[in-house]
Order: structure tokens, then sequence, then C-alpha cells
């Protein structure tokens, strides 16, 4: 097909892109959500002042992250919304610059070396189900982002966080979080310099980390010895032309890593929790996998792979509710998808939200059931069809960190306890930088009998 008779891209009418903007951004999930279900594989919409095109298929989804991933790079939006907090690390990083990094930070992900973390993970949940009272309520958001915070910070910089800096950084996250959601609804950006009240929490709240990474950073270069974690590496690890990284450098990963290596998986766990908590047949049948794995003892990275049904749930609430639940490119020049042109210059926004739910390829998507995810089950998927961490060569580079993270956290939690949501609780959601629940999401625990193999309804009705 020559490019004259390609087709046109559909979607909503609107000159000069007020309502389509004011939609967006009140509502973003929902809107898109209904832009697929209106006009299928790809629609646009006009943002602001740009054009930007959801591509709602597999088959576009793995043309942009795989086919022609080298005609992608990250969009100005993202480098103008990242670039103050982040720097250069490798979330933002172009191409060239990218390629480096990742084989600087590569060793750090081996599997030997992130295995090594798992005794971290299991500890850090036991100590949360210790803390638990029996009947008590409470906020998995809060209780999952503490969790995942001070995993990141010992396993990443081994560094044991005290109350205080667990105090300093969680809110310096939550800060960052809600700032640059709000930057992103912006049509126009924000210089830096405006003294608005949003720019001063946010910078405040990058200082306040920066003033922690930078004690770290300069203890490891004094210390001169790998002990373990990913910034030691970081600060030995070597290039090509045996050129290390520099304290910006360190700066700026140690930044990503502090916050995707929390917010994202603390979010994910969250939403298990709430699914779980809907389906005790999938609780029940868990349960039994890790009692014949386990039996009382603490989990071990080793029981793992005796752990299908555990990975098959993790996944499966992935698909349904994925934390992260949107991603953006931009094509450096024109790109064809199937009868479509994407234009040079564009946003491409990719949600894997809506392509998760499609039932093209999830059929009854909003049944949360975990044998989608057999082997044999997933072989079937098309690629691009199931992307939470992304894709290509730009996938997370901690996926396999996050998924070990989330299954030994899941994994732990549900031995010690039962998840009982209050009654008359809705959950609406709120599409940040995650997928978040508005408000927060309460949750009663019910302590459980260590050695108790399966739930039993009785135990359930002595705390109703």
């Amino acid at each position: 097909m020559s490019d004259a008779a390609l087709k046109k891209v559909p979607g909503p009418k609107n000159t000069f892109g007020v309502t389509t903007t004011l939609n967006f951004v009140k509502q973003p999930l929902d809107f898109v959500l209904k832009g697929a279900q209106e006009y299928g594989d790809i629609f646009k919409f006009r943002m602001g002042f740009d054009n930007w095109y959801v591509l709602c298929s597999a088959e576009f989804i793995h043309e942009a992250t795989v086919l022609q991933a080298a005609k992608f790079h990250k969009p100005k939006i993202a480098r103008r919304l990242w670039k103050h907090f982040l720097g250069d690390g490798i979330l933002t990083a172009e191409e060239g610059e990218w390629k480096r990094q990742h084989q600087l930070m590569q060793p750090g992900f081996h599997k030997k070396r992130i295995d090594a973390y798992g005794a971290v993970m299991v500890d850090y949940a036991e100590r949360m189900v210790d803390t638990w009272s029996d009947g008590s309520v409470r906020d998995m958001p809060e209780d999952m982002s503490s969790i995942t915070l001070g995993i990141v910070a010992k396993t990443l910089f081994d560094m044991d966080v005290n109350n205080d800096i667990t105090s300093t950084v969680g809110d310096a996250m939550r800060t960052l979080n809600q700032t640059m959601t709000e930057h992103i609804n912006m049509p126009l950006p924000v210089p830096k310099w405006w003294p608005s009240k949003t720019n001063k929490r946010k910078f405040n709240a990058i200082g306040n980390v920066e003033d922690i990474l930078r004690r770290v950073i300069a203890e490891r270069r004094e210390e001169g010895k790998d002990r373990g974690d990913l910034l030691s590496m970081l600060v030995f690890a070597r290039d090509e032309a045996g050129e290390g990284m520099s304290d910006k450098e360190l700066r700026d990963q140690s930044m990503t890593l502090f916050f995707a290596g929390h917010e994202t998986t603390a979010m994910a766990l969250v939403w298990m929790t709430y699914l779980l908590s809907q389906h005790p047949a999938v609780v029940q049948r868990l349960r039994q996998e890790l009692h014949d794995a386990a039996g009382s003892r603490s989990l071990r990275v080793d029981d793992l792979p005796q752990l299908p049904y555990l990975e098959m749930v993790v996944k499966e609430s992935m698909r349904i509710l994925p934390s992260v639940w949107s991603f953006m490119k931009e094509p450096i020049e024109d790109v064809r998808m199937g009868d479509y042109l994407v234009p040079k210059g564009s946003m491409v926004f990719i949600s894997p939200y809506v392509t998760q739910h499609d039932p093209r390829y999830f059929p009854d998507p909003e049944v949360f059931r975990p044998e989608r995810f057999t082997r044999e089950n997933e072989k079937k998927l098309p690629k691009g069809a199931y992307v939470p961490f992304s894709a290509g060569s730009r996938v997370c580079i901690g996926k396999a960190f996050a998924m070990m993270e989330a299954k030994l956290i899941l994994g732990t939690l549900v031995r010690a306890v039962d998840f009982v949501l209050p009654e008359g609780h809705e959950i609406t959601f709120l599409p940040q930088l995650s997928l978040h629940p508005k408000g927060g999401l309460p949750m009663q625990i019910l302590k459980r009998e260590p050695l108790e193999a399966t739930p039993t309804t009785d135990h359930l009705a002595a705390h109703a």
C-alpha cells in the first residue's frame, strides 16, 4: 500500500484539543478505554499542542517496542518531566547513552546476584506481619510501600532504613509521584524556575532524597569495596573504554532505582492483596502449594521453582490490575503501523491495562483467572498482548528482581494472614504514574495459625 492509500487514523473530532485534553486529564484511564472500544487498534487525540496516538492492539505494541523499536525514543514529555528528578538515568537516557548504562548496570541484575536478595525480601515481609495485630485495619498502599522501600534501600544500597529516613524518602516519593502526575496533565510545560507550590514541593523532595544518596555514594567510594549491593557494583563498574560512572551518573541511577525500585512493585502488591481478598478459592489453592513447598519455615528463593501457581497469581494480578498502566514513546521518523502512519514527533501512548483487558487476547478479561498463565497458555498469547514491564530491548531492567520480590512477599503474607476488604468499601482507580486506589485501600488483617495449610470458613467466621 502506498503512502497515499494509507488510512486516516480515527479519533475524536476536536480541532483545538480543549475537550479531549480536559477529558483525558479528568479520567485518563476511562478516556483511553473508551477510545479503544470506539476506534479499535489505534486512535489519536489532541492533548494540548500535541497529537497523541494510542496503540491498542498487540500487533502495534509489538511493532513499537520490538520490531520497529529503533524508530522510537523516549518522548519529549517524559524527558521534560523526569529530567530534574532522575537526570540522565537509565529510565530517561537517549539510545546511545542508554546502551552504555545498560551494559554497566546489567551485571547487578544477574540472577545469582538478585537471588542473594531473596532472604532480605522475606525478612521485610515477615517484619511487616509482626507489626500487624489480629483484626486491625491497615492501609495497603502505605504498608506495601514501607516493605518495598526498605527492600530497595537494603538490597540496592545496603542501607538499613531507619524511621527518620523511611519517613523522609517515603514522603519525598509520594510528593514526586503527585507533582509529576500534575505536570503530565498540564498542556503547557512549567519552567523549573517558576515559583509555584508544585515546583517548590517537587524540588524540596528531590533535595531530601539527594542528600541521603550523596552521603551513601561518598561512603562507597571511600570504602573501596563491593558490599554486595547494586550501588557498590555501579561504583566499580567500567565500560568498554575503562571509564566508570561519575558522581552525577551514580546520583541519576540511584534516584532512578530508588523511585522505580519500590513504587511500582508496591502498587502491584496492593492490587494483589485486593484481588486475593475477593477470591478465597485462589487463596486456598495458593496456600496449599506454599505449604507443600515450604512447610512452616520461611520461604526461600530455591522454593520458587516449586511454586508455579504463585507465579500465575502474580502474573494474572499484573494483567488485570497493572501498576504500570501506561507508558509513552516518540517516533524519530514517520512510522508505518499496518495501514496507518504515525508521524515523526507525535506522542505514542501505550496502556498495558487497555490491551490486557482486550477480549481478543484474554476472554472474559474482567475475570481473575490465574490459569491464563500456565506455560502452555502463555505460549499462545500474541506478542505485545501482555506487557506489564514493557517489552523489547528497553524492557524494565529490574523485571526479574521485581517478579522475585512480588512472589516472595506475596507468598509470605498469604501464609500468615487473610485479607478482608471492609464491607461497603468501593475501589476507585487513580491513574497516576502508577495505578493507585483513590484514598488508599483499607484491609482488615486476620492472622492465621503458622501451621495452617488452607483457609477455613470457621476461621473467617470467627473474626466476622
